[in-house]
């Protein structure tokens, strides 16, 4: 029937539902393998006769203890996988409890639920409905042969008018009553009105059963689409974090075939994506564009709005504008096209290879660590302008620089100074310099080494609040 084939396969669902079969599989195993050390205890109390069954009957809790056995034992070779062990599991307690029910027919109520509730976990409501409707015709037929034959419920004895028992002895009353002619026919009308009205609470336990069944179905598709679109998004995220990364110059070095000057740079994001980015590029033969910039904010918006500016401020100084000119131009740029309100600062630096002379323009940027003339690694407080996307009509001043051989310069974001400890100080820029000026002499790629080593060090596996973005540069 198809009520016993896995019903889990729609909609991509069978991983999920087949790992909870098998969880559901291992509980009822559990469960039955706890009734047989009930069973055995019953058997041995019926056996001394602290309880009373027929003698007929006792033989039939070491069937029950057997199927009990018998059924965990396949179950588990099978290590519980197969989607026909719920119904041998199952069907091995409906069985047994049929025919404890045919013992003693007092207790049907609680014998009757069990089933339900263990088919609840399977989380199928065509499953319950079914376990549910097997169960109350199997107990019923089970309720009128153990009230016929086994050991009555007195409630169901009517004799007839006139009728005188006399009880003599120690022995068991059931059994003196048994020995006195009474109408087996009123015991199965009685045992029927009796177990009609036992169905009214077992129904309402059904009913549950199935709705319980129903919502923990409808949690779990829930709970797999939601784990379908955590790893969705956790690809794209992946996919996005490549995607910027290689935006990034990300070789190193960049230009083997330049011994004039040395860089090295590294943008490591808060989260999957960043909102900062560096950028180095030969404009022509003679003059070397740097970038680095901090959008405001952080994950795939700031990233987007990242590639946005980065192309814009790339594209203008291709085209052999000025630092500050470039960053004019790209601020009137986005403001115009900004709805969200996003801004960025930026730091843009334009260096004439064969002079050394470096015109630079800072948008709200952080300032630069410089060493020049073979002395100590300083912070340079430049010219400061509005970050880019605040104002339209913003206009940027410029500044140069005469590097000569020997000097590094490097630019960093927030990210640097801003890394906290766990008292809640944060890094700083005088931290920056006393990093340098203890290594005079490293190469651009050694300085952000040495940077990164610190600010770990400081921060001490505290969780990196912002995107942290370094590049480095020594003239040769």
């Amino acid at each position: 029937m198809e009520i016993f084939r896995q019903q889990v396969k729609e909609d991509g669902q069978y991983d999920i539902f087949k790992e909870n079969e098998i969880k559901a599989n291992r509980v009822a195993a559990i469960i039955l393998l706890i009734n047989v050390g009930l069973y055995v205890i019953s058997w041995i109390l019926f056996e001394v006769e602290y309880f009373y069954a027929y003698v007929s009957f006792r033989p039939l809790f070491l069937i029950c203890i057997l199927l009990l056995l018998l059924s965990n034992a396949v179950c588990f070779y099978f290590k519980l996988e197969p989607s026909w062990v719920k119904n041998v599991l199952i069907g091995t307690a409906i069985i047994v409890y049929a025919i404890t029910i045919m013992i003693t027919t007092f207790s049907v109520l609680i014998f009757m639920v069990i089933p339900m509730v263990l088919s609840v976990r399977y989380f199928s409501k065509k499953y319950t409905r079914f376990i549910a409707i097997i169960s109350i015709v199997i107990f019923f037929f089970a309720y009128l042969y153990g009230a016929y034959y086994g050991l009555t419920d007195l409630n169901m004895i009517q004799f007839e008018p006139g009728t005188v028992i006399e009880i003599i002895g120690d022995g068991w009353l059931d059994e003196s009553i048994l020995d006195i002619p009474y109408r087996r026919d009123v015991i199965l009308y009685n045992a029927i009105m009796m177990y009609i009205i036992r169905l009214f609470p077992i129904t309402i336990v059904a009913v549950a059963c199935v709705k319980i069944a129903e919502n923990g179905r409808r949690m779990m598709m829930e709970h797999a689409r939601q784990a379908r679109e955590t790893t969705r998004v956790s690809t794209e995220l992946s996919l996005a974090t490549k995607i910027q990364s290689d935006m990034l110059p990300n070789i190193f070095p960049p230009f083997p075939d330049r011994d004039e000057f040395d860089l090295y740079a590294s943008m490591d994001p808060a989260r999957e994506v960043g909102g900062d980015f560096y950028d180095f590029f030969l404009v022509d033969d003679d003059h070397l564009a740097l970038v680095m910039a901090d959008v405001s904010g952080k994950g795939i918006p700031a990233a987007m709005f990242m590639m946005f500016c980065k192309n814009i401020i790339a594209n203008n100084l291709m085209l052999g504008k000025s630092p500050a000119k470039t960053l004019t131009d790209t601020n009137a740029t986005v403001c115009k096209n900004n709805s969200e309100e996003m801004f960025l600062t930026a730091w843009v630096g334009v260096l004439e290879i064969s002079t050394g002379r470096l015109a630079c323009a800072n948008a709200g940027h952080e300032y630069p660590v410089l060493r020049r003339g073979g002395g100590a690694f300083e912070i340079y407080k430049d010219i400061h302008g509005m970050a880019i996307g605040w104002l339209d009509d913003t206009e940027y001043q410029e500044y140069e620089l005469m590097l000569s051989s020997g000097d590094r310069l490097f630019q960093y974001t927030d990210g640097v100074t801003e890394a906290a400890a766990a008292d809640g100080s944060m890094f700083g820029m005088e931290r920056i310099t006393e990093v340098f000026n203890a290594h005079p002499d490293a190469s651009p790629e050694e300085m952000i080494l040495h940077i990164k080593a610190a600010v770990d060090d400081f921060s001490k596996g505290a969780e990196q609040f912002d995107d942290i973005t370094m590049l480095a540069l020594s003239i040769q």
